[in-house]
This record gives C-alpha cells, structure tokens and sequence, in this order.
C-alpha cells in the first residue's frame, strides 16, 4: 500500500530546508520501522514524503513528491529495480542535475552480486544491517559529493578489492568511455567526442578491463549488455547523437 506524509514542524522552526525522503521497500514492515526511526532520530533534518513497494506506485509517488533522495531496496530482481529507477529518472521536474539521489539498499554479501547492483549507477550503497545513524550520513553524503562519487557501506569482506584497495566497479566515466567505444569509436574518436586525451581514454580503459575480468572491447562490451550497466539502445542513441 502506498502512503505518503509530511510535517511542518521541527525543520521549518529552525529555518533549514530538511532533505525530503521517499521510501521504496516490498517489506511493509522493514519501511515502517526504517521510517519510524528516521523520524525519531533525525525529524529535524529528514521529511520522509512516501513509503511505498518497489514498481509503479514507487515511480508516481516519486513524481508527486519530488523527493530529494529515494531510498530503494534491490533485491535479485535487479531488472525491476532498474526499470523503477530509469522511470524515477525520466520523471523528474527539472534537469538531470536536480534529479533525486538515489540511495540502495541490500541484504546480499556476495561480491559478484553487489557489483551488478552497483552497475545501477545510484550515489549509495548500503547494506541493510548499516545503523541510521550509517544511513544519514550517506543521505547527506550522497546530496553534497559531485557526479561520479558513490557512498558504499558494506560489511567488511563484502566487496573483492583490487590489489591497491579499490573497489572493482566501473566508474560513471568509464562506463561512458565504453559506451563510445561500443557503438565502433576509436580511441581518438572518442577523445573528441568527450574533450579529453587520448591517454586518457586508453587509461580508462585498462582500468576498466581487470575490473571488469576482461581482456578486450568485444567482452567488455558483451559484459556491460549481459549486466546491464548499459543497453543496445544506449548504444544506438550515441550512434544517432554523434
């Protein structure tokens, strides 16, 4: 059952703008309880606007409300959760830049799973066993940091690192690089096409590559299409931009 709330009270008496929240969860309960507490430990600075399940109810109350942040729940069913966050996306009053953050939260542990989840492009990431406190700090963390920063909060152990310690996930930018370079672009084309050197384009992708456990464009490209991260019509559009 959708609902959706709001207050007038602590934040507006103290004059700051509080951060408007839309819940979306299939557990009635775990977004009641999640609610409650946000109410009662940070009232002043969070409006919780909605709480509803994940799908079309979750899209139009999203549009109705105009939530700065959307938490989200991302089951196996990532292909749902995606189509939601895409509409969410679509629907939004104003540009992209004023879009709502979206924050996603998950039970799994398994890493190959957590990096298909983050392959949805949202600014956070959290796990489900996180404290409030934990996840006001990325509400807030995901509306202050610029494009192509994530928040990530998982157990230890949860996510394979990277001999440096970093975490395996394709950048926003590497992502784009790779997009480009789908749809038959060299490297140089690509350069230009995004005002950078071309260095930089290679780098790109050889980061991307062991990141990815690939050893060239085509699985590259190939693994990006079977996760998701982006789709042939993607591809299409930036063939048609170009």
């Amino acid at each position: 059952m959708t609902t959706s709330s709001s207050s007038s009270s602590d934040g507006e008496s103290t004059g700051k703008k509080r951060v408007k929240v839309l819940l979306a969860d299939d557990h009635t309960m775990f977004r009641e309880g999640l609610a409650g507490m946000l109410a009662s430990s940070y009232g002043d600075r969070v409006e919780v606007v909605g709480k509803t399940k994940i799908g079309e109810e979750a899209v139009d109350l999203a549009r109705e409300e105009d939530p700065d942040v959307i938490v989200m729940q991302v089951d196996r069913t990532l292909e749902k959760a995606k189509d939601t966050l895409d509409q969410m996306r679509e629907g939004s009053s104003g540009s992209e830049a004023s879009a709502p953050k979206v924050v996603i939260l998950t039970m799994f542990e398994d890493p190959r799973m957590l990096r298909d989840i983050m392959g949805l492009g949202a600014n956070a990431y959290i796990h489900k066993s996180a404290s409030v406190e934990e996840l006001f700090a990325a509400l807030r963390t995901a509306l202050d940091t610029s494009e192509g920063h994530v928040v990530v909060a998982m157990p230890q152990g949860a996510l394979e690192l990277s001999p440096d310690g970093k975490v395996n996930v394709p950048s926003k930018r590497e992502m784009r690089v790779l997009l480009l370079a789908a749809r038959g672009m060299s490297n140089r084309q690509v350069a230009s096409r995004l005002q950078i050197a071309e260095s930089t384009v290679k780098r790109h992708l050889a980061n991307l590559y062991p990141k990815m456990e690939v050893s060239s464009r085509g699985e590259a490209v190939r693994k990006a299409l079977e996760n998701e991260w982006f789709t042939i019509r993607e591809i299409e559009a930036a063939i048609d931009d170009q």
